[in-house]
């Protein structure tokens, strides 16, 4: 028995949906920010179609508590998580070799300039962000490498399900990354105009999705709790 699927095809089958819904995602994403440079358009397409399917794995448990027919889609949780976590690492293998170089200074945020011969803080949000990414993306590396059969039977239930309450961990650090470059780092700045760098951007289109996924997750969390305290309290205990 496979995580309660009981042949490998049908595992096998589940993962290959999930996944092509995850290059359905990255494509939309790619599709609704042609107006950015083809680069950045790579960068957000995975990044976005990433976000997406951990808002799918985060939101549809606590959903499914609100709302009984959705129980279902709740088992496809753990596919999720493992794309999600496989489209990220290209889309942060892409923003490393593309964009800040394989530098950490640069990934924190800083740039060399040549007037100072030295490196100096240029856009201390932008590190802050890619650093929620990055413990992010450490945290979800543990999380796929336990979602299989073998890893529950070595830590057992409990520890098992423990290790993976810390999914919602990810996706609140996730958003707070997702939600930085889609509402704050390419507006305009007056530092990139005194250094002579681009101060205009296209407009993020999904910037208002990306917040509504991360509100749904959290209200539908808030639901849930009360719902499950309710509960519990008119059983008696």
């Amino acid at each position: 028995m496979l995580l309660g699927i009981k042949s490998t095809k049908t595992l096998l089958l589940r993962h290959l949906g999930v996944a092509i819904a995850g290059i359905l995602a990255v494509t939309l994403v790619w599709q609704v920010n042609s107006t950015w440079s083809p680069d950045m358009r790579l960068w957000k397409a995975f990044g976005g179609g990433s976000f997406f399917l951990l808002w799918f794995a985060l939101f549809i448990g606590p959903a499914a508590r609100v709302w009984l027919p959705l129980q279902r889609f709740v088992s496809f949780r753990r596919e999720a998580g493992v794309w999600f976590f496989l489209i990220a690492v290209v889309h942060s293998y892409l923003i490393l070799d593309g964009w800040v170089r394989w530098s950490v200074w640069e990934f924190f945020g800083y740039q060399f300039i040549p007037e100072t011969e030295m490196y100096m803080r240029v856009e201390s949000g932008f590190g802050l962000a890619n650093l929620a990414g990055f413990v992010a993306l450490t945290f979800a590396l543990t999380l796929a490498a336990t979602s299989f059969d073998r890893a529950i039977n070595f830590l057992g239930v409990s520890s098992w399900k423990w290790l993976h309450s810390f999914s919602y961990l990810v996706f609140y650090l996730s958003a707070i990354h997702v939600l930085y470059f889609a509402f704050i780092h390419y507006t305009p700045s007056l530092l990139r105009a005194v250094l002579g760098q681009p101060t205009n951007y296209p407009d993020n289109p999904l910037k208002f999705y990306y917040l509504a996924a991360f509100l749904s997750v959290l209200l539908v969390q808030i639901i849930a709790f009360i719902l499950t305290v309710r509960k519990q309290r008119n059983s008696g205990w």
